[in-house]
């Protein structure tokens, strides 16, 4: 895909009022957080430049054997070597890589939004037992 045909994509999808499926569109094509992806497409939107799309033609999303091994290499808990393959197949930034990495891990179901509070989950659990313990030892 082309940066042409990459902004004519954003500009049709927000002239018909779609701007969540634009910036769902601009994440998958570049690997961007939902924060920058945001304030790319609504600065977009105001008239500016699509930035960080110099390298559209290179996302993975577009690389089906790509996306199977990482989702493979997601499932065994390789997180890193994963962020490594996408490095090295696509050229692309650790940030970038890592962006693409999260994505396909949320997009399949192997792992969770970052921020999602799975590590308060985890101390909650984990203070339970000391909770027990002060009760009985008070």
């Amino acid at each position: 895909m082309t940066q042409e045909d990459f902004e004519e994509e954003i500009r049709k999808l927000l002239d018909s009022g779609n701007k969540i499926e634009a910036i769902r569109v601009y994440r998958e094509l570049t690997g961007a957080g939902l924060g920058e992806s945001t304030d790319a497409v609504l600065a977009f939107e105001e008239g500016g430049d699509l930035v960080g799309t110099s390298s559209v033609e290179r996302v993975p999303v577009d690389d089906p054997e790509l996306v199977a091994e990482v989702k493979e290499l997601l499932g065994q808990g390789n997180t890193l070597p994963a962020v490594k393959l996408v490095r090295e197949r696509t050229g692309r930034s650790l940030k970038e890589s890592k962006g693409v990495v999260d994505q396909i891990g949320v997009d399949s179901g192997l792992t969770s939004p970052s921020g999602s509070g799975c590590l308060g989950v985890v101390l909650l659990a984990a203070s339970i037992p000391l909770g027990a313990a002060w009760t009985i030892f008070s």
